[in-house]
Order: structure tokens, then C-alpha cells, then sequence
């Protein structure tokens, strides 16, 4: 066959544009491949234009946004992907809007980093939960996790906004220094209850960019990673 084995990924990114290049990154290097034709075709679409997904969601301005996603992930379809993984949590707020304007599946990065979860940590009762506003407004964490028996803590609305709305927006989406946002995301990890610092979600796919070295003390959930071997595992199944 012309593209191999594999089903094509379609990856809708821009939001933002290191995130995308994250993901497909952990794409790559989480294929067994021993040589070029042995990894995955894949289609991606970066769309920086999207509007910011938390600033439309606080607004309630949100047929703008609804546009460009429905648009960017018809433009994949179009391009010849079997099924497409967006690297953005808050996006997924609008899912239903996305999944209607194709004929072909979008894996849910929040739904498959629950499900990880429960696989992964027997027994756990609570989780803790770094995200931009917008995507804890919309609580697509706290529901999906809700649905296996597990409670979501976040930090206050003073910690959220001088650290870790911070971190992303000043040091991780600017490119300016992830080791500052590191030191902000751990001190804002920090102030959650001890429970809730055991398992921390990383729920925005740019805060793991500051988090190439693991945390003592803090097992960090990397929905990225969870979306790209659920890409790498749906791309194997049959067509």
C-alpha cells in the first residue's frame, strides 16, 4: 500500500505551536520503527489563528472559535486522515461541535487521560489539576474523571492566576524561560492538599514543556504522551 500499514493521524495544532510539535514528537519516538517507512503517516494541520480557546470561553464569544475548529478539522479529512488528535485541552470543549462537521473519529485527550488514570493509579480517590482557566471552567476534567469514582483538586483562583495562567502565558507560550514556569507550576503544585500532589494532571499540553525532568515526590500525568499512544495504537487498528 501506498501509506503502508498504518491509518493516516491527522494532528490539528497551533494551539499552541510547541505543543504540536510535542506531540508529534512523542508520536515519533514512541513508534517501534527501525527505519523511516516503518513509522506512521500523519497530516498536520497547524492553525495558530484559532482564537484563544480560554479568553473565547470566559467571553461566552464563542461562534468565532466554533468556526475555525470546525473548519481546520475539515481540512484534514479533506487532506486524507483516517482520524485526528487535537494537542489542546480546552478545544475539547468544543468536541461535539468538531465531530459533526466530520465523518471520522477525534480521540478525546480527557476522556483517554482518565481512563490512563484509572488504569495506571489502583485505588486513587483524588487527583490534582494544573489547566489554563478556560479549560478548568469548562470542567472536562472534573467530569470525566467524576466517571471513575475520582475527585479533581485545583489550586485557589489566587495561585491559578499568579502562577499558573503565569507560567504559561509569560514564560511557556512566549518561549521566554521554562525554567521559571517550572518553578511557578511546582510552587502552585505545592499548595494543594498532600493527597492531590501524589498524581497531578498536567492539563494544558504546554505545561508539560516545562517538565522534561520528573518531580520528586510528584507523579506528573501527561495527557500529550496518553494522546500520542492512543494515536500510535488507533493507527494500527484496521481500516
Amino acid at each position: 500500500m501506498f501509506l503502508n500499514k498504518y491509518k493516516v493521524i491527522g494532528i490539528l495544532g497551533g494551539m499552541g505551536p510547541d505543543a504540536t510539535t510535542d506531540l508529534y514528537n512523542n508520536i515519533v519516538r514512541k513508534t517501534p520503527a527501525a527505519k523511516d517507512q516503518d513509522h506512521i503517516p500523519a497530516l498536520i494541520f497547524s492553525n495558530p489563528k484559532i482564537p484563544d480557546r480560554t479568553a473565547s470561553i470566559q467571553s461566552g464569544q464563542t461562534e468565532e472559535i466554533i468556526e475555525y475548529l470546525t473548519k481546520s478539522v475539515k481540512i484534514i479529512e479533506d487532506g486524507g486522515a483516517d482520524f485526528i488528535v487535537i494537542p489542546c485541552n480546552t478545544a475539547h470543549q468544543f468536541y461535539d461541535e468538531m465531530t459533526s462537521a466530520v465523518s471520522i473519529p477525534i480521540l478525546h485527550i480527557v476522556d483517554q487521560t482518565a481512563d490512563h488514570i484509572k488504569r495506571e493509579f489502583e485505588n486513587i480517590q483524588r487527583v490534582g489539576l494544573l489547566g489554563t482557566s478556560g479549560t478548568l471552567k469548562t470542567r472536562l476534567y472534573q467530569e470525566s474523571l467524576k466517571k471513575h469514582g475520582i475527585e479533581t483538586v485545583m489550586v485557589s483562583d489566587e495561585v491559578q492566576e499568579a502562577y499558573v495562567m503565569k507560567a504559561i502565558y509569560t514564560f511557556i507560550k512566549s518561549g521566554d524561560s521554562l525554567s521559571e514556569a517550572r518553578k511557578l507550576l511546582i510552587q502552585a503544585i505545592r499548595t494543594l492538599p498532600e493527597d492531590a500532589q501524589k498524581v497531578v494532571v498536567m492539563g494544558c499540553t504546554e505545561i508539560p514543556l516545562a517538565f522534561k525532568e520528573p518531580v520528586h515526590g510528584i507523579n506528573l500525568v501527561n495527557p500529550t504522551m496518553i494522546l500520542a499512544e492512543a494515536a500510535i495504537r488507533e493507527s494500527q487498528t484496521e481500516i
